[in-house]
């Protein structure tokens, strides 16, 4: 059985910026800047499943972004989605302005 449209894992995208991109299989052709990695969603459930899975250490991320949401580590994650990881060195001022949206 061969398989079929729709059965296919669409997995999740990772898009790893600053010193994260070396966890990439790839980094953005015009700039060399940003880091993306495809992942397949099997056994990870979380955000933070992620991190473990790329050997990111939670504390070396500033920020992180789920679908363009700010998130907390905790949120669930689905096939398709894209998760956005900033590292310390890149931190931002949404901390600051926004709420981490959290599971549930």
């Amino acid at each position: 059985m061969g398989a079929e449209i729709g059965l296919e894992s669409m997995g999740i995208t990772v898009i790893l910026y600053g010193d994260l991109k070396s966890k990439a299989d790839e980094t953005d052709a015009r700039t060399g800047l940003i880091g993306k990695k495809e992942i397949e969603k099997a056994g990870l459930e979380s955000i933070s499943d992620i991190l473990e899975y790329l050997c990111i250490d939670e504390r070396d991320v500033s920020h992180i972004f789920l679908n363009r949401d700010y998130s907390h580590p905790d949120r669930e994650v689905s096939d398709g989605d894209r998760v956005a990881l900033f590292p310390r060195d890149m931190a931002l001022l949404y901390r600051w302005y926004f709420s981490k949206k959290k599971r549930g």
